[in-house]
């Protein structure tokens, strides 16, 4: 399980490495906490649970935030230290934030559902661990959850192409017609695959770039205890 983290701390820390500075005096800032759903919310729940493949799947709403870690859009100034990212008005996305109720498979973590707030398309599903808080809170529960132990059992390419492909299939409308040029990789020595799309016919106007990703990208992870990552940015690339 170490080796999960790791790798998710390094696509969602390390990746936004490359970005110095997005202008804060421009940025967007994050909306306060809010533990009710709006009137949208049943439409970004039942994307959820599509994707999920789970019809009573419970969820509570986080917050709206921005999808900054696998998304951005601006004007890229280099700098002796790096790059400067402006905003660009008509290029700020937020994406609200779920966090589905129960643990994942008993551990200190849950799964993070982030959904494109203008049209309801499922944008990323992480894996998110528990804060001491919130472990302390589910002990007054009677809940405990299983710590980190390090290990994670190994998984063949064909056990996890199944669980990925059947995810990829409920989420992404045109799945028929890229299933064939997603470009597979192993990681972490068969404890994990993955497999990537990228629509690099795709072109930005002229002046702006994108980062992480310089196209539209569908990705998923799938560990050896089948639990998935999973980032889509074709819905925010649109206007």
């Amino acid at each position: 399980m170490k080796t999960k983290i790791i790798f998710a701390l390094l696509i969602l820390v390390g990746l936004g490495a490359a970005v110095v500075l997005w202008k804060q005096s421009n940025g967007t800032p994050v909306l306060p906490a809010n533990q009710t759903t709006d009137t949208t919310a049943k439409e970004d729940i039942s994307a959820i649970r599509t994707f999920m493949a789970d019809p009573d799947l419970e969820l509570s709403f986080v917050n709206t935030d921005l999808p900054i870690p696998y998304f951005r859009v601006g004007k890229v100034t280099k700098m002796s230290n790096g790059e400067n990212m402006e905003k660009v008005d008509g290029w700020v996305r937020q994406v609200k934030v779920y966090d589905q109720k129960g643990l994942v498979n008993g551990e200190c973590s849950v799964y993070e559902y982030h959904v494109d707030a203008r049209n309801h398309t499922l944008t990323a599903v992480l894996i998110r661990g528990l804060k001491p808080n919130e472990i302390d809170s589910l002990k007054k529960d009677g809940v405990t959850c299983i710590s980190n132990s390090g290990k994670v059992p190994k998984i063949t390419k064909v056990e996890a192409e199944v669980v990925a492909m059947n995810y990829l299939e409920r989420s992404v409308a045109n799945f028929d017609q890229i299933k064939d040029q997603l470009v597979y990789s192993p990681q972490s020595n068969g404890e994990s695959h993955e497999w990537l799309w990228q629509d690099k016919g795709y072109k930005l106007s002229e002046g702006l770039s994108s980062r992480p990703y310089s196209y539209p990208i569908i990705r998923i992870a799938v560990y050896g205890n089948r639990e998935i990552q999973y980032w889509n940015t074709v819905p925010l690339f649109e206007n």
